[in-house]
């Protein structure tokens, strides 16, 4: 066991790094042709056939923004307005705002791709390190290759849950399985699911030490957590064909707090969860590392969120700024907010407290230490570290004057067609805007001005910045510094979270509120809650409220609003509700039919 720890503590990101951490010769050998007598000559070629299904499932988690735009976009969270003809697209980010969503859109093949393409690695590592490996030769024991098996049904129950999250009934292989199979009932992947995760979850070690240094290691609480989220699912994936289950989730969420899958603790604050240096935070139960390379775990969001010129806002870095994505308003042109009479969700910077320090400007400090969740305001660098110039201006609209980020959706600069407003050529620090004289333009009259998915300009709505939040010049410097934090997959706050619901389907909102408030009060000066949840104010929207502002981003909204039953019901900025059922699940996409007959497209496709 020690010596199978020791491995992955130095890396499972990939086979070639791998290798080349475990001090391997690297010197090439070439052969004619490779066959498991020339290739699993040694335990290190025995783990690196081992690695390739977590390479694959790493980028389908982590860094495949599709699996982020189908989980966010067409939620009450983020979007990708059109901002003057950027991020058009084809009308993609607009279809999936308005939840249209048609069979072509390679996004819906790329994650159909990406789990069915994990699931086959999996077990094709599986049947080959199994039955094509002498255990003598290679100096492997059966206890170490039994927990590598184990390890990977993890990834193959992962995976079979976000098909099922996504599509519905999946085809379910198993090794050794080579022809193709037509899609089961969404009951039989449940079940499918179910019966990996029962079976493997005993077979993993537990996690022995608080604050122990997280690898690629499957640890049993992650496997635990796997089966209660599913179980926390457990009607929208079957489609109501199932019963809640919140007793059976709650008790293994109860297990796992109590550390009876090993021990686990919430982070201090809230940026310790995600700050470099977050692979010994105690919340991570699972997390996929960086290999401190482009290639590493970025979550491929850096880019599509910074805009134009915040590399110069970061005294000078080398990230791509393509000025994509935003967190949806708050906020009408006219400056006043949107209201309950508007609707319920969404208005995510609304939910904040003032007092939250989540609420502030991204400001980093050094040596991975960083304040602020977002860039908003007016976009000057104030960190001690920061040199004159270190602001970022504008390249489109406002070019050349330092952008102010607004919570709100519109285009001021250029206006819309058919609509008489007056136009802004700058902004004062805060966030006032000024006509080409440079006098203050009274925001009323914007109050006929589209805030909407097609008119956006460069500096429309605010940024999130979590994942592995990114270096100043100074650091970007030190190539280890570039990518330092894990993206975490599962957390201990989901865990208090999903706790939570199922007290509060279970007619415990006092036991509810108090797991609630025990994760928010790191986000307050002192642990002071300006409005804490009680009994009293929880209903299912200010749950739907606190899941979002905890895990704003973090690639699960979507899920959240089908168990809910808002997911089509709800309006939200700019997306009036279809009420159309069919669209909880995704279309099985064209590509994907037609390379394998035997599929059946979802109903309302």
């Amino acid at each position: 066991m020690k010596a199978i720890k020791n491995i992955l503590r130095v890396s499972l990101l990939s086979a070639v790094a791998f290798a080349a951490a475990t001090g391997c010769n690297t010197d090439p050998e070439y052969y004619s042709q490779v066959v498991p007598e020339t290739f699993f000559t040694s335990k290190d070629a025995v783990w690196q056939r081992y690695c390739r299904p977590i390479t694959h499932w790493k980028w389908h988690k982590a860094s495949d923004r599709h699996r982020f735009d189908v989980m966010e976009l067409g939620t009450d969270e983020i979007c990708i307005p059109t901002r003057n003809g950027d991020w058009y697209n084809g009308g993609t980010h607009q279809n999936e705002h308005y939840h249209v969503f048609p069979s072509s859109e390679g996004v819906f093949y790329s994650n159909f791709y990406g789990v069915g393409m994990g699931v086959a690695l999996a077990w094709d590592a599986i049947e080959d390190i199994t039955t094509r490996v002498d255990l003598n030769k290679v100096g492997i024991t059966q206890e170490e290759l039994d927990l590598m098996v184990a390890q990977l049904n993890m990834y193959v129950a992962d995976l079979y849950k976000d098909g099922l999250d996504m599509f519905g009934g999946y085809p379910l292989y198993n090794y050794g399985d080579k022809d193709l199979k037509a899609r089961s009932t969404d009951v039989e992947t449940f079940e499918f699911i179910e019966n990996i995760l029962k079976t493997n979850i005993p077979k993993l070690p537990l996690k022995e030490t608080l604050g122990g240094k997280e690898t690629s290691y499957v640890h049993r609480a992650w496997g635990a957590a796997m089966l209660a989220q599913l179980y926390f699912n457990a009607v929208p994936y079957t489609d109501g064909k199932k019963a809640p289950m919140w007793e059976e989730c709650a008790e293994i969420c109860e297990d796992i707090i109590e550390g009876v899958y090993g021990p686990y603790d919430l982070g201090k604050t809230w940026n310790e969860v995600f700050a470099r240096g977050n692979d010994t935070c105690p919340e991570i139960i699972y997390g996929i590392p960086s290999d401190a390379t482009y290639a590493g775990c970025d979550s491929g969001q850096f880019a599509t969120w910074f805009c134009y010129n915040t590399n110069t806002y970061l005294g000078g870095t080398g990230y791509d700024s393509w000025n994509g994505a935003a967190i949806q308003p708050s906020y009408r042109p006219d400056g006043t907010p949107y209201t309950d009479a508007d609707w319920k969700l969404g208005r995510v910077m609304q939910k904040f407290e003032d007092t939250d320090l989540r609420k502030q400007q991204y400001t980093y400090e050094g040596n991975g230490k960083y304040s602020g969740m977002f860039f908003m305001g007016r976009q000057v660098n104030k960190s001690s570290r920061a040199k004159e110039g270190w602001v970022a201006k504008g390249g489109r609209e406002y070019k050349d004057k330092i952008v102010y980020l607004n919570d709100c959706i519109a285009r001021f600069a250029l206006g819309v067609p058919s609509v008489e407003t007056p136009r802004v050529a700058d902004w004062t620090e805060d966030g006032k805007p000024l006509d080409g004289d440079g006098k203050v333009i009274d925001r009323s009259k914007f109050a006929n001005l589209p805030s909407s998915m097609e008119f956006a300009e460069e500096s429309s709505g605010y940024r999130l910045m979590k994942l592995c939040p990114p270096v100043d010049q100074i650091d970007y410097e030190k190539a280890e510094m570039r990518w330092p934090a894990m993206t975490p997959v599962c957390r201990l706050a989901e865990i208090y979270y999903m706790l939570a619901e199922c007290y509060y389907n279970m007619d415990r909102k006092g036991d509810a509120a108090e797991l609630i408030n025990k994760v928010r009060a790191r986000n307050f000066a002192d642990g002071k809650d300006p409005n804490p949840v009680t009994a009293a104010n929880l209903d299912k929207y200010r749950l739907a409220d606190e899941w979002m502002i905890e895990f704003l981003g973090e690639s699960r909204r979507r899920t959240d609003l089908i168990r809910w039953g808002m997911y089509v019901t709800e309006n939200w900025w700019d997306h009036k509700a279809t009420n159309d059922k069919n669209r909880n699940r995704f279309p099985i996409p064209d590509s994907s039919l037609a390379s394998n007959n035997l599929l059946v497209q979802n109903p309302g496709y």
